[in-house]
This record gives structure tokens, sequence and C-alpha cells, in this order.
């Protein structure tokens, strides 16, 4: 498995592993319960989102995709 993803916190590693497992992509969330440990660890780097290598190319589409959707207005 390969990190495609370095999330600021666990709500936004689950949203994005949530748009890789329905698109069929296997997800894998790590590090998520270390932000419990903030001040004993480095405050960046602790939430990473994992796929399968072959997964990495379309899994970093999507993701890509998702950041530069534009949000709807209100």
């Amino acid at each position: 498995m390969r990190a495609v993803y370095e999330a600021e916190h666990s709500l936004d590693a689950n949203l994005i592993a949530n748009i890789l497992r329905q698109a069929g992509i296997r997800a894998h969330i790590a590090g998520e319960y270390l932000q419990g440990a903030a001040g004993e660890l480095p405050a960046f780097g602790l939430i990473r989102v994992l796929v399968d290598n072959q997964d990495v190319e379309h899994a970093r589409l999507l993701i890509d995709e998702w950041n530069s959707a534009t949000p709807l207005a209100e």
C-alpha cells in the first residue's frame, strides 16, 4: 500500500477514504488515532490515506478532482 493523501485530521481522511471506496478503491487510514497524542508527536504527517499500489494513479486523480471542485453556492 502507498500513501496518496496526507490529511489534516481524521474527518478529512475519512472523507477522502470514502470517496475512494465509492469508486471501488480499497482505502485504509493510517495514523487515525495518533491525533490524540498531539504535543507528544509531530503535528503534521500523522494521518494518511493508503491505497493498493495498482490504484495509486486512479486514487490521485479522484483526489485532485475533489480538491478542484467548485463548492455549491448557497
